[in-house]
């Protein structure tokens, strides 16, 4: 597909970065990014705030801070009363104030399936910019916020676990991940990616992807959300999770001593899942004291960047 070129262009379609970055001035890039998903909560205003969080993630990975936002709209012409369409988008816009940005419009179009998220802009100073592809022998990787809403929303939808676990979880993940990007810049973080679709391995293997390193992460050091790892255990995995995983058999090793339920767990797809921070060792435990004491308590050192092994990521038990 022809993208075309320019000089100004920081990050582009052809790289896996989290957003684009186009410089404007020598002070301001613009960073761009669009995401929407459908509904994981019987309850729309929580609906709306879920996906702009979303939605917002990719800016705060890159370092940025949002300042616009377009909501995108898929809406069934149909069936749906008008005021459940207004509480997603009152919902969708409360976390666009609390991110500090402004919603300048939007775009909606007649869909059988209910869909919602935003386009967002947000500004960087073009030398300050956080890749995902940067990281660095050494770093620790720092996970803020805990794992499983895939599994979680398939075992409620399959009627084998109450929804208020699921509600749990959206709960945790509608809070922006604003405080978690600031304290990461805060400490000069290497890089830094939003955890979402493609599980924490998917993400893990695109910031590794373009770096001749690789990764040693410890399942048990993930944090899970509660009855995430029973709901796994009981095989409760969303068909994304699949196509992950085969996606990943080239780059990813699993210690014997790492259960299937652990190792699902760690391809499941998120949504507004946490930042996955890489940080140097000896700035690690000030930032996660920072996290912990702020919005992110669940947050912890997943596992570290290492010298070129025999695979990528590594996953081992102990």
């Amino acid at each position: 597909m022809p993208t075309g070129s320019s000089e100004n262009l920081i990050i582009g379609f052809d790289s896996n970065e989290d957003a684009a970055v186009y410089r404007i001035t020598d002070e301001t890039a613009l960073v761009q990014t669009a995401d929407y998903i459908t509904p994981m909560t019987d309850d729309p205003y929580l609906f709306g705030q879920l996906a702009a969080a979303n939605a917002l993630s990719d800016i705060y990975a890159m370092g940025a801070k949002p300042i616009t936002a377009i909501n995108l709209c898929n809406f069934p012409g149909e069936g749906i009363p008008n005021e459940i369409f207004s509480e997603i988008l009152n919902g969708g816009a409360s976390k666009v104030l609390e991110s500090g940005a402004v919603t300048v419009g939007g775009h909606t179009i007649k869909d059988d399936e209910l869909k919602y998220g935003l386009s967002v802009s947000g500004i960087v100073h073009p030398d300050k910019v956080v890749r995902n592809s940067s990281i660095e022998i050494g770093d620790s990787l720092i996970l803020s916020k805990p794992v499983g809403t895939g599994v979680l929303f398939n075992g409620v939808k399959k009627g084998a676990l109450e929804s208020k676990w699921l509600d749990r979880a959206v709960q945790r993940n509608v809070v922006l991940n604003k405080k978690a990007s600031e304290l990461m810049l805060k400490y000069d973080a290497n890089a830094c990616t939003d955890l979402t679709g493609f599980g924490l391995l998917g993400h893990l293997n695109e910031m590794v992807s373009s770096n001749d390193l690789s990764m040693e992460i410890n399942a048990l050091s993930v944090p899970y959300f509660e009855k995430a790892i029973e709901t796994s255990e009981q095989g409760y995995k969303p068909g994304m999770s699949k196509d992950t995983m085969r996606s990943l058999e080239k780059s990813v090793s699993f210690d014997s001593t790492v259960s299937e339920a652990y190792q699902w767990l760690l391809v499941d797809p998120q949504t507004s899942g946490g930042l996955i921070i890489s940080i140097p060792e000896e700035r690690t435990d000030d930032l996660l004291k920072e996290l912990k004491s702020d919005d992110s308590p669940e947050a912890a050192i997943i596992g570290k960047v290492t010298e070129p092994g025999h695979t990528a990521i590594m996953v081992v038990s102990k």
